[in-house]
């Protein structure tokens, strides 16, 4: 597990990060979600040592983090580059080389990710032949070529079509199983709660809300259509088991129950209902708008 104590950065009057601490577990794909002024890049940028807090700690399975301990750390930044004359093979290997491990493994490990980002019969091709989501799958194979022991991705979901969505977070799922943090900076909340596991919410340099995507996203609450608002209100505040009853426009009724079964059995006896439905509000529509 990679764990942030306290990490704080600040440049003049700014501050750009205020005591942050979270932990990415091994095994789990961790999201750090906000704005493109929340601090994210500087998250990141501090997490692989490019730049140095100015307060805090990392550690890495408790063990603290000091220049030149990321040799084996994945990263892939905001800024992509690449080489667009040379192979795609040939450049995934040279990446995978810089972190020293040998030829013939940079190779087969290669060749495998290539295969499994369904891009095999592209790998003799110079980087430039590819279409620009080819070439964000090239990215993060070259990002996983070597093994790493953590996985870096700043805005983690830039330039994937849909195809290639589903590939690569399939491998980085495969990734993090084998027991490693894998931690994906973005602004797509959508894409963050459909495939991370745990979430961090970054709000102007501070954490404002963390835990599981389950967690965050709390218990559904349901809508009950009806053509007297008034009477299924009524009825479902003397219902037991049965809170936060509120009308939601002329003809819903919102609330929350102790499970589904209690919300159903408490429909079953209004009268008038035109429809009923559970709701559960997403990451973005319970956290987005108090950044």
């Amino acid at each position: 597990m990679l764990t942030l104590k306290e990490v704080s950065l600040r440049k003049g009057k700014r501050t750009y990060l205020d005591e942050v601490s979270f932990t990415a577990e091994a095994g789990r794909i961790t999201a750090i979600v906000g704005t493109r002024s929340a601090g994210r890049t500087e998250l990141v940028r501090i997490i692989m040592g490019l730049i140095s807090a100015d307060e805090g700690t990392i550690e890495l399975e408790d063990f603290e983090l000091d220049f030149g301990d990321r040799q084996n750390f994945g990263y892939l930044p905001a800024e992509r580059g690449g080489y667009p004359t040379m192979r795609v093979l040939d450049q995934i290997v040279y990446l995978a080389r810089l972190h020293g491990i040998t030829l013939g493994a940079a190779e087969r490990n290669a060749l495998t990710l290539l295969g499994h980002l369904e891009l095999a019969d592209r790998g003799y091709a110079p980087l430039k032949n590819l279409s620009g989501a080819e070439i964000a799958r090239v990215d993060i194979a070259a990002t996983l070529a070597a093994d790493p022991d953590v996985v870096v991705i700043d805005d983690a979901f830039a330039g994937l079509d849909a195809a290639s969505l589903r590939l690569v977070t399939s491998l980085l799922r495969a990734h993090a199983s084998s027991g490693v943090p894998v931690i994906l900076a973005t602004d797509d909340w959508e894409a963050a709660q459909t495939f991370a596991d745990d979430v961090i919410i970054l709000g102007q340099g501070k954490v404002t809300a963390s835990g599981s995507v389950e967690k965050l996203l709390g218990d559904p609450h349901y809508r009950v259509e009806t053509t007297d608002t008034e009477a299924a209100a009524s009825a479902l505040k003397s219902r037991t088991g049965i809170s936060d009853v509120t009308t939601a426009g002329r003809e819903a009724v919102s609330f929350r129950a102790d499970d589904a079964k209690t919300a159903a059995a408490a429909v079953a006896e209004l009268k008038n209902v035109k429809n009923f439905e559970s709701v559960r509000p997403t990451l973005a529509e319970q956290y987005k708008e108090a950044l």
